[in-house]
């Protein structure tokens, strides 16, 4: 029997409170996970309601049609959100049950908690486990497969654009040099190769992340392409959205979140590029809402430590 894992979806009075639903709503979420939004808003939606959920990752979308198949409103398409929208399953799916656009959008980004502590996923360091880090198991290169195919200088700089990490270099040097000796096979071995240049604490200080944590989310973002498409992924949504309709988009991390906020102020109709003392006029389809985002409650990030990091955003289409 398939057990559910305890799973606390972040934010979630807050996307409770900003995703407004209305009669006979459409719903999309393209990071279903395992599914503890989309439970909350289906509690939500009265049973005219129809709710698409879209993730890659096929042992999230078992354990999310194990937790919500019996609600006939739901909708589980296999799907990165970034090929989503020319997907003729998604196309067809919009057609006959949202033709007028969705009321409401989600997308709950980056890593799960699910992937993050099965050690067979290669994720994290905290337990060992083959190095791999695909969102999709069955398709695209393995974390170990990508380092191979990198140069001192092509894994020096993914490490420092995603993961902002300073000592890229010989981070990258460290990294190949285990790999041709033989000594990167599982995340310990990754993290093992950090710590020669980065030495690991034996007791870490609070409030002290580890030292291999900056370059795992770095080659995780990479292997998946998690930033590659974002702002094209949000516009798609956007486009997506009848008047009205609201987008609410969770990141956690400086690097996803930059993106979000600088896509939905552009569309928003503010100019964030250099000189920004010129007059440029943009398109304005949406209206921000909490134009800052929203940061967790510290009653929720004492009790859901993975929150801490998290922002929500919210943008409502007007036109």
């Amino acid at each position: 029997m398939m057990t559910i894992p305890v799973h606390v979806p972040v934010l979630l009075q807050e996307v409770l409170d900003n995703l407004l639903l209305p009669p006979a709503a459409r719903i999309l979420d393209l990071t279903l996970g395992l599914g503890g939004h989309a439970e909350a808003l289906l509690a939500r939606a009265d049973a005219d309601s129809r709710y698409l959920g879209v993730d890659r990752d096929p042992e999230a979308r078992a354990l999310a049609a194990k937790r919500l198949g019996s609600d006939d409103r739901l909708s589980i398409l296999a799907c990165a959100y970034e090929d989503l929208w020319e997907d003729p399953q998604f196309l067809a799916w919009k057609a006959a049950q949202a033709p007028e656009g969705f009321d409401a959008i989600l997308a709950d980004l980056g890593v799960s908690t699910l992937q993050l502590r099965t050690p067979e996923r290669g994720f994290s360091f905290r337990d060992e486990g083959p190095l791999d880090m695909r969102m999709d198991p069955d398709h695209g290169l393995s974390a170990r497969d990508w380092i191979a195919e990198q140069t001192d200088e092509s894994l020096a700089d993914a490490i420092y654009q995603y993961g902002e990490e300073r000592a890229s270099r010989p981070i990258a040097r460290a990294i190949l040099r285990a790999l041709q000796e033989g000594r990167l096979e599982t995340t310990h071995d990754l993290a093992k190769a950090v710590y020669t240049v980065i030495p690991r604490e034996p007791a870490k200080r609070k409030g002290h992340s580890d030292p291999a944590t900056r370059t795992f989310q770095a080659i995780r973002i990479a292997v998946n392409g998690e930033l590659d498409r974002l702002s094209a992924s949000l516009e798609a949504a956007v486009s997506h959205l009848r008047p009205g309709g609201r987008l609410a988009v969770i990141s956690f991390h400086s690097l996803e979140d930059r993106i979000v906020k600088q896509t939905l102020r552009r569309l928003a109709g503010i100019y964030d590029g250099p000189g920004r003392t010129a007059p440029v006029q943009l398109p304005k389809i949406l209206k921000l809402i909490h134009a800052g985002g929203i940061a967790p409650s510290e009653a929720e990030a004492a009790a859901n430590p993975p929150s801490r990091s998290a922002r929500l955003r919210v943008a409502e289409r007007i036109s």
